[in-house]
Formats: structure tokens, sequence, C-alpha cells
């Protein structure tokens, strides 16, 4: 991922950090704080440690305090952490307190920061998933269809994307256009599987058409 991995958080594998993390700190820091004015620790960086343990394999706030706790010389490097890593239950208590939607924008400004990383020549894959089991009550004949952009040298994905679609209809393929069309695909490889002649002959009219489909 951006920020270079830790390929375990509980072991000692550390690869060199991508210092681009101010991508994240900029995004985070205008998240309200839903918080009485004393709180302790910041909000901010609260946000980042956790986004980092789940890069990193986190599934609940128990191991985001704990791999926090494991990795806090490395998270230090970058962040002030005045009252050191916060605890799982305060984890738990600004997660639940937080807007789901003001954080949902600063996820949106993330993106859009790390696609500005994207140079002439990057390798964007496109690629559609069904999500099987995943209808909406009442319609039986409609599947909704996960499909994604992931970046090879930065290892992310970039604008997923879910629509309901049934089997016949195209779905992916104008799912697959629209997720493209978040992204400046000039001077960018762009490579899709059956539906690269579709997704080729829909781009050749804009200028977007300096993108290669392979």
């Amino acid at each position: 991922m951006v920020f270079g991995g830790m390929d375990s958080w509980a072991g000692n594998t550390l690869l060199e950090p991508v210092p681009r993390m101010d991508i994240f700190l900029s995004a985070f820091d205008e998240v309200p704080d839903p918080r009485a004015d004393n709180a302790r620790h910041d909000l901010c960086e609260m946000l980042v440690v956790g986004l980092v343990a789940v890069l990193c394999f986190a599934v609940n706030c128990a191991e985001m305090a704990a791999f926090g706790r494991a990795k806090e010389h490395v998270l230090g490097s970058f962040l002030k952490l005045r009252y050191a890593i916060p605890s799982h239950s305060t984890f738990s208590t600004v997660l639940l307190m937080i807007n789901p939607k003001a954080l949902d924008a600063a996820f949106g400004r993330v993106l859009a920061g790390i696609a500005a990383l994207l140079g002439d020549g990057d390798v964007i894959a496109i690629d559609g998933k069904a999500l099987r089991g995943a209808r909406d009550k009442g319609q039986s004949a409609r599947t909704r269809m996960m499909v994604s952009a992931y970046v090879a040298r930065l290892r992310l994905t970039l604008a997923p994307d879910t629509v309901p679609v049934a089997a016949d209809n195209g779905g992916e393929l104008e799912a697959a256009i629209e997720v493209l069309g978040l992204i400046a695909l000039k001077g960018k490889v762009v490579t899709a599987d059956a539906a690269r002649t579709a997704i080729a002959a829909r781009l050749q009219p804009s200028p977007k058409a300096a993108a290669i489909i392979a």
C-alpha cells in the first residue's frame, strides 16, 4: 500500500515507509471531532493508527490498539502520539461517535490525493467480480457487481464501485467506464479482461483515449 507495508504487525518485518502520510493526515484532519474539548488523544492520529492497523489485517479495536503498541516506534516517526497509543475501549468509543459520512468523505480525499501520485506508464488493471449472495430482497435476478481499478506500482485499489446488474445487461462494462472516469488516464496503461474491446471503443471519442487498453 502507499504506507510501504508492515508485512506482519506482530513480527519484526518492516519496509521503508513511503513519505506520503501527509495525504492521510490532511484528509483526516477535516473529520469533525465529536468528543469534548478535553479529549486526550488526537482524532486525526487515532484514525491514521486505526487505518494502518486495518491495512495490516487488524479486524477489531483490540487489534488496532495491539498493533499501535507493537509499532509505536514506527508510528511515532510521523505522528506526535502525545499520550501514546489509545486503548481498545477508546478506539471503540470514538469510532462509534464519528459521523460515517464525514469519514467517507475523508477517505474520498485520501483516494484523490493518492490518484494524484499516478505517473505516465502506470498500469491500471480493471476487474469486476460478482458478489454472490448480496442481492437485494425481492430482486432475485439482480446481483451486485464490484468493479475496481488496481494500480500496480502503488499496490492500491482506487475507485471501487458496486452496481446491481442482471447477468446480461452489460452492467459491469458501465461500472468499469464509470470507475475509469474518476481517474486521469492520459499516459496510463489500462488492462482489462474480455471487456477490453468495449472499454476501448467507449474511451476512443474522449481525451482519455491516450490510455492504452491491453
